[in-house]
C-alpha cells in the first residue's frame, strides 16, 4: 500500500514576524502602562494620606489627654515664639519616628517643591522657624505655628507622604493639615473651610486645600478636571482622565 502524503505542511512563525508580533504587545504595555501607573500612584497616595492622618490624629488626642487641652499648652502663634516646638514635643512621644528635627533642618531635603501647577514653592530645609520629625514609614511631618493664625486656632501640620522622593508637590505627596480646638483638620474640608475653598485653593490656586479631598473623596482626581464639587461631582470621568494624560 502506498504510503498518504500530507497536503499540509507545518508551517511556523518567521523571525520577522515573531518581531513584528513583539513590538506590538510592546507598544500596548507601553500604552497601558501610561494608564495604569497613574492610577496606582494616586491610589498610593490616598492610601497614605489617610493613614498618617489618623496616626496623627490619635497622637494629638493623646497628647491632650496627657497635657490638657491645646489651648492651655501655651503655644505662640507668632514668629519666633516657638509654639512649633510645643507641637513637636507634645505629639513626638506618640509618634514612632527616626529622626527628629527641632528646628526644622535635616528632616526636610535641600530643594525646592512645587505647587500643584508644577511653579516653584518654597524650600522647608532651609527655614528656621519649623519642627519635623521622620516616621518610622518615611512619612516626614511638620510643625508650624508662625504663619498659620489666618487659617488655624494652634497650627498646622504638613507632611510628605513619602519622604524626600519626588514629585515633593503640594496636592501630589505633599498636603496640610490644621489645628481646630483639640481636633486636626485636613485643609479643605467643607465643614470647617466652607465649599469654595477646595476650588479656590485647590484646583485654581497652589494645591494646599486638597488633603480633606484625598481623604473624604479617596481620589487625586483634581490633577484631571476642574469642575470637582463637593456638593455635585466628586470624581473626573475616565475618557477625562484620558485627555489630560494625553495632553501631559
Amino acid at each position: 500500500m502506498a504510503k498518504e502524503t500530507s497536503v499540509f505542511k507545518h508551517k511556523g512563525f518567521t523571525l520577522a514576524e515573531v518581531l513584528i508580533t513583539l513590538g506590538i504587545i510592546g507598544i500596548i504595555a507601553a500604552i497601558m502602562y501610561c494608564f495604569i501607573n497613574p492610577i496606582i500612584k494616586d491610589t498610593t497616595a490616598t492610601t497614605q494620606l489617610q493613614k498618617t492622618y489618623s496616626v496623627l490624629q490619635q497622637a494629638l488626642l493623646k497628647a491632650v489627654a496627657e497635657n490638657g487641652e491645646v489651648k492651655s499648652w501655651g503655644i505662640s502663634m507668632e514668629s519666633g515664639g516657638g509654639g512649633e516646638k510645643v507641637l513637636l514635643n507634645n505629639l513626638v512621644k506618640h509618634l514612632n519616628t527616626i529622626k527628629v528635627c527641632e528646628n526644622g533642618a535635616g528632616c526636610y531635603p535641600n530643594r525646592t517643591y512645587k505647587n500643584l501647577d508644577g511653579s516653584s514653592y518654597v524650600n522647608w530645609n532651609i527655614l528656621p522657624d519649623r519642627s519635623a520629625v521622620i516616621l518610622t514609614d518615611g512619612t516626614m511631618v511638620m510643625f508650624n505655628t508662625s504663619s498659620a493664625s489666618e487659617v488655624s486656632d494652634f497650627g498646622q501640620i504638613y507632611v510628605d507622604i513619602n519622604g524626600a522622593k519626588p514629585p515633593n508637590q503640594v496636592g501630589v505627596d505633599f498636603f496640610y493639615f490644621y489645628i481646630f480646638g483639640n481636633s486636626l483638620i485636613p485643609s479643605g474640608a467643607p465643614a470647617t473651610f466652607g465649599n469654595q475653598f477646595f476650588i479656590d485653593h485647590c484646583i485654581k490656586d497652589a494645591g494646599f486645600a486638597c488633603a480633606a479631598w484625598v481623604i473624604y473623596n479617596g481620589n487625586l482626581d483634581y490633577q484631571y478636571c476642574s469642575d470637582l464639587t463637593w456638593e455635585l461631582k466628586h470624581s473626573c470621568k475616565y475618557s477625562e482622565k484620558v485627555l489630560k494624560r494625553r495632553a501631559g
